[in-house]
């Protein structure tokens, strides 16, 4: 792009038309040169620029004295051919001060462009890094959001499901060894979604259901579950033990804290590319968790 501009700004816009460039060697020679001053300057301008630590203020200034020092370099090699691109000076008509003024605006009109151009990417460049950077970050915690999800079985769960065994153990043997069997079969899930970003919504069910069923043996009547799953919601991605937290949390805040027990209703849908899925708790309290709707082409 910088080889580009400079090319079709000096040899087509600037290209003088006075008979005193009909000599072919002065023009190429002017040509060149100029050429040369403009790709050298603005290239060394720009690795100023990245190196330097800047702020807003400093920028517009540096600018400013970029675009001054360029300009004036193409001044002093139109004055080294005699201004000779320009009408007056090519007609021998006499120049008076404001002529000087208005080749020095001349010589850096397409400089002040270069460097808006130029202005223009940095500043786009930027905002990508910065957009970015922000999209790492948020990956970033949403793995760390995620990974702190894959460590949610409650360690006071497994301390009260393994009580709960024990006492089975001795009142009722059968229950307590399909109770063992559960627990076995819930850490091993845990502990191979511990490898995983996503896990499908069936797997995540087939958890769920090893989990309530070993609460069941603490809560007894007091807790009730049922599942209205749509089978087309069963291979959507979910990140792991986020249905398992929705539960948990159902238990705790709800049952946990109702003598009367309640109702866990565990619904999922999907319909239109969207998932939807809800946690709904009833009991005497009427205490209710809700999540309203989560859409798998974000999940």
């Amino acid at each position: 792009m910088q080889l580009s501009g400079w090319l079709l700004a000096t040899f087509f816009l600037r290209l003088p038309t006075t008979k005193y460039f009909d000599d072919r060697q002065i023009l190429y020679s002017y040509l060149i040169s100029s050429f040369l001053i403009c790709v050298i300057c603005t290239h060394i301008y720009a690795a100023l620029f990245v190196n330097k630590s800047r702020n807003n203020k400093q920028t517009v200034l540096f600018a400013f004295f970029g675009i001054f020092i360029t300009g004036a370099t193409i001044f002093l090699l139109d004055y080294y051919f005699g201004f000779q691109r320009y009408r007056k000076p090519s007609e021998g008509i006499p120049l008076a001060n404001y002529d000087y003024i208005q080749f020095f605006i001349e010589s850096i009109r397409y400089v002040g462009l270069w460097f808006l151009i130029y202005y223009l990417l940095v500043s786009n460049y930027e905002t990508q890094k910065r957009v970015l950077a922000l999209s790492q970050s948020e990956t970033a915690l949403k793995t760390a959001e995620l990974a702190n999800l894959k460590n949610q079985l409650n360690p006071h769960f497994l301390f009260n499901a393994i009580n709960s065994i024990k006492a089975l153990t001795l009142s009722d043997p059968h229950l307590a060894r399909n109770a063992l069997t559960e627990l076995s079969q819930l850490l091993r899930t845990s502990l191979s979604m511990g490898n995983e970003q996503l896990v499908t919504f069936e797997t995540e069910v087939s958890f769920v259901r090893d989990y309530l069923s070993l609460e069941k043996l603490r809560y007894e009547n007091r807790l009730n579950y049922y599942f209205e799953v749509d089978k087309n919601s069963l291979n959507t991605k979910i990140p792991p033990m986020s249905l398992q937290v929705l539960v948990e949390n159902a238990i705790k805040h709800g049952i946990g804290t109702s003598k009367e027990g309640g109702r866990i209703l565990i619904k999922s849908t999907y319909k239109e590319n969207v998932f939807l899925l809800s946690v709904r708790l009833n009991a005497f309290k009427n205490a209710i968790l809700s999540l309203k709707s989560m859409n798998s082409t974000i999940l």
